[in-house]
């Protein structure tokens, strides 16, 4: 979606766009240095060991096994994307990204390869304002939990089940007037709260 488009199509009768934004292009050295870094070396250096190690193993054998060392390269693929390939599409999302928000909602819009979306946050799903300042800061506004379960065999044949929770946070990233807009959803969700009581 082209800025130049606008986003009164969009908006509901009597809805007022309040903001709209782009988020800062481009990689930078602190998009690799996060919480993913030591679990993607660690992952990464340990299949790599992995691969290394069953290879010595399986050198000398004819019995079919030097396909093996193979099975541990989609667990080097799955490190580096922690390492690199994370950082990489968070950068080329933000380029194809627009940002806005009114009185009653936030949206964000994006075009990747060709396919366009349109993301509409009311403000009553809102249920985690963070800011993460900066020059380019980041302001989130939703946090969702996602809760897993696998199920396993133990030694017996019985069934033992895992459960486990992951959590993802939409927000609008790196936009260079992000105190306003922290601000700005502030007062509207302020608003809301002391109209619904």
């Amino acid at each position: 979606m082209a800025p130049s488009q606008g986003w009164t199509d969009f908006l509901a009768p009597g809805e007022k766009l309040l903001w709209q934004g782009r988020p800062a292009p481009g990689v930078r050295l602190g998009d690799f240095l996060t919480a993913r870094l030591p679990f993607g070396l660690v992952f990464t250096a340990f299949a790599v060991f992995w691969i290394m190690a069953t290879s010595a193993m399986t050198q000398n054998t004819s019995m079919g096994f030097e396909f093996f060392p193979l099975f541990g390269i989609p667990f080097v693929l799955v490190g580096l994307h922690q390492v690199i390939g994370a950082p990489l599409w968070d950068a080329y999302e933000r380029t194809h990204s627009w940002y806005a928000l009114s009185d009653q909602a936030a949206f964000i819009a994006t075009e990747l390869f060709g396919r366009r979306a349109l993301k509409r946050i009311p403000l009553a799903d809102m249920n985690a304002l963070e800011l993460e300042d900066g020059v380019e800061g980041t302001v989130w506004f939703k946090r969702e939990t996602q809760l897993h379960t696998s199920t396993t065999r133990t030694k017996n044949g019985l069934p033992r089940h895992r459960t486990y929770t992951s959590q993802t946070r939409t927000g609008f990233k790196r936009i260079a007037d992000a105190r306003q807009v922290y601000g700005l959803i502030a007062r509207q969700l302020s608003r809301q709260s002391q109209t619904a009581s």
